[in-house]
Formats: structure tokens, C-alpha cells, sequence
């Protein structure tokens, strides 16, 4: 039986039997338990409740050289589906490889107005203030990072000191925040031009990572399409997007839809990761895919290379049991390794959706998809689910009224 076509209890078996997870998760998972009322008002303000969204895992995740599981949080069944038919084209042609970035985050320090002589001054303390940040955070040197550059950026009516932190497994927001306002409070002491403000930055420029991505032309062909036209149709798309910015949005916006699945699953902060992405394609001026795709060698070639800024302890991550969770059925160990999956996953999705959009088009599989929603919103409820679900891919006619009218002729019978 495939994994989509399953009952819940036969997946959490499956990741139970796999060693994926433990019997404890096995039960929150059966539960569908949700966050309790403590974490939940420590995690955020004025609030009432818990908002649910759906969390399933993508399948056929070969990543250099190691096989995942990967968990998704999305109200979109063909994010999931997606990543997995992306995935396993990828890895019946070796997998993915990557190669994951140095775990750098930069934070800023504003001095306003300051004169030549005070720029000059903090100029030339400059061994004394880097000594004094690198000391500002002794937990994180323990554990094999902390501060590895500072950098002075003069402006008309601004200074900035810019810091770059390891943050080694950390996303590093608290961290490197902490470690820029004590810097702060030294640097003060030196001048007596005003802190306007200290701050990290996500441009995630220091957490860039690179996957690349080998495609036997067998496995794009379609019935009707060798997979060698295929290949080509995709080059092209992929072409195009870096010529039209309409098309390069959601070009990128595919890719967004795995990432900030995973991102969701295992606690992370996906609107930091937007901010990153978004910047980084707009870095040369003109706004870019985050992947190409060109052909060598017989086969479909695809890189991404993007930033990909998260952690894997710390914050929501380690708060979350969902997100612990998550980590676990990846077998998750580093920062790095992280970074990697999610990388693949972009890129899976991203090779889902073009091939797709040149070959049968991206509804086709999308609505068959978004039948059991169509479903439930006509007031299917139980097995009523999939039997509209299924009259409603046989009609290929998805409208709410054509899936009351289905509901309506199964009530009757």
C-alpha cells in the first residue's frame, strides 16, 4: 500500500515501526494533541486558543547519502506531494548533494552622528571591542562559536559596527541580540555620540547553501512526452523566469512552499526565512530565481543556492514537542544537516512544479488533490470524504456545487 494511501494510525505505525519515532510521540501523535495553555501564553500575546494546521511527512528524501523522512506543516496536500514526487525522481537518478554554509549571523550596531574623531577613536579600539563581544557570550564559545568578524561602515549621518556571530545550532536571534547591546553599552563608554540601536540582521548572507540535483531523463518522461523534451521544456521555464519578474515570483514562490513547510514543522521562524530569501534573490539588483536548471550529460541538471537561515536548538524549537518531534523522524544532529534537507526540499518542489506547468499543467494534479477539501467544505463528513473525492476526480468537474450535488445523490442512496 502507498503511504498516501494509508489511514493515520497506518503512518504513525509505519514511522513507529521505522524508528522514526517513539511510542510516546507515537501517542501525541494519536492524540492530536495540541499545545498546552502554559506554553501557548509564553509563546505568544492575548491569546485564547491554538490554531491547528495539517502535519504530514514527504517521502524519498535521498540527501547526500542518507535517506529522510521529512515532516510538512501546510494546509496544501500538493506542497507534500510535490516534495515527495520531486524527491524520488531525484533520488532514482543519486540523490541530492549540498553543500551546507558556515552558521554566521550578523547583527548591527547605529551610532548616530558621530564625529571623525570618535569613527577614528572606535576605529582603533577596534581588537578591544571585538574582544570584549567575543567575551560576551561565554555559553556560546562552550559550545564552539561566537564572534568572528567585526566590520566599521561609515554613512553620512550613521556609523555601523557590524558583528558576525557563529551561532553553531541555534537560529541565534537571542543570541546575537544579547551580544550586540552589552557591545553597545562598552562602545558607549567610548564615544558620546548617541546608540541609535542594536539589532541582528536576516539577510541571511552568512547561511548560504548550495544543493544541486542530477535527473535521468526517464524519470521526467510522461505518456504522451519523452523525458529528454521534458528536460528541455523545463530549461526553458527555468530560463524564462530569470527574465520575467511575474514569473520569477512564483518561480521562487514554489520553492517557499516545502521550506516554509519544514520551517513550520520543526519550529523555525519562516518569516526571518522569507525576509532572507527575498532579499538575497534581489542582491544583484534585478530579482532572481533561486534555482536554474540546464542539461549535461544526458540528464536535467538543477542547483539552488539560496539562504536558508534556521536552527535545530533553542527558542520554539526546543519549547515545541511537535517540533522536537519533527526532528526526530529526520534524525536530525546539527544545524547543518537541517539546513541541508530543507535545501533538497526546495529544489524537490521546485522540480514538481515545472514539470508540471510543461507538461500536463499545474491543475491537473493540483485539483485532484483539493478534492477531499472540496469535500468536507460541500459537508462531507467520515467516509462521505472520499467518496465525493473520488466521484469528483472521475467528473475532473471541481466546483463546490458540483460536490454538493455528488453529496447530495450519495445521501439519497
Amino acid at each position: 500500500m502507498k503511504i498516501y494511501e494509508m489511514t493515520d494510525e497506518q503512518r504513525i505505525k509505519l514511522l513507529l515501526d521505522g524508528g522514526h519515532i517513539t511510542k510516546n510521540q507515537a501517542e501525541l501523535l494519536q492524540n492530536r494533541q495540541t499545545i498546552s495553555t502554559d506554553l501557548a501564553d509564553s509563546l505568544s500575546e492575548n491569546q485564547v486558543g491554538s490554531f491547528s494546521l495539517p502535519y504530514g511527512f514527504a517521502t524519498d528524501f535521498l540527501v547526500d547519502g542518507v535517506e529522510y523522512l521529512v515532516p510538512m506543516v501546510t494546509e496544501e496536500p500538493s506542497v507534500v506531494a510535490a516534495a515527495s514526487n520531486g524527491a524520488k525522481r531525484v533520488k532514482l537518478s543519486g540523490g541530492f548533494k549540498t553543500i551546507p554554509s558556515a552558521r554566521i549571523v550578523y547583527g548591527q550596531i547605529v551610532l548616530e552622528k558621530l564625529t571623525e574623531s570618535e569613527q577614528l577613536c572606535i576605529e582603533q579600539q577596534r581588537p578591544e571591542i571585538l574582544e570584549f563581544a567575543q567575551n560576551a557570550h561565554p555559553s556560546l564559545i562552550k559550545r564552539g562559536g561566537g564572534v568572528v568578524s567585526l566590520d566599521f561602515h561609515h554613512y553620512t549621518d550613521f556609523t555601523e559596527i557590524e558583528l558576525g556571530v557563529n551561532t553553531v545550532d541555534a537560529m541565534g536571534a537571542n543570541l546575537v541580540n544579547t551580544i550586540l547591546e552589552k557591545t553597545a553599552h562598552y562602545i558607549s563608554d567610548l564615544i558620546s555620540g548617541d546608540i541609535l540601536c542594536s539589532i541582528l540582521s536576516n539577510s541571511g548572507q552568512g547561511q548560504v547553501i548550495t544543493v544541486d540535483a542530477k535527473v535521468d531523463f526517464a524519470q521526467l518522461a510522461t505518456k504522451t512526452m519523452s523525458g529528454q523534451e521534458v528536460a528541455k521544456r523545463i530549461v526553458q521555464l527555468a530560463q524564462f523566469a530569470k527574465t520575467s519578474v511575474k514569473r520569477t515570483v512564483t518561480h521562487n514562490k514554489g520553492i517557499m512552499n516545502g521550506i516554509d513547510a519544514v520551517f513550520l514543522a520543526t519550529g523555525n521562524d519562516f518569516r526571518a526565512q522569507e525576509a532572507a530569501a527575498h532579499s538575497y534573490a534581489f542582491e544583484n539588483g534585478a530579482y532572481q530565481p533561486f534555482s536554474e536548471w540546464k542539461i549535461e550529460n544526458d540528464q536535467l541538471v538543477g542547483t539552488l543556492e539560496m539562504p536558508i537561515e534556521l536552527g535545530s536548538v533553542g527558542g520554539a524549537i526546543k519549547a515545541l514537542p511537535m517540533a522536537q518531534l519533527s526532528l526526530t523522524i529526520m534524525k536530525i544532529n546539527s544545524s547543518k544537516q537541517l539546513q541541508s534537507v530543507v535545501g533538497a526540499v526546495g529544489l524537490a518542489n521546485n522540480l514538481s512544479a515545472l514539470r508540471a506547468l510543461v507538461t500536463t499543467g499545474i491543475q491537473a494534479g493540483h485539483m485532484s488533490l483539493q478534492s477531499k477539501s472540496l469535500a468536507v467544505s460541500a459537508g462531507a463528513v467520515g467516509k462521505e470524504i472520499q467518496q465525493v473525492s473520488a466521484k469528483l476526480n472521475q467528473t475532473k468537474n471541481y466546483t463546490l456545487e458540483n460536490a454538493q450535488n455528488i453529496l447530495m445523490e450519495l445521501r439519497k442512496e
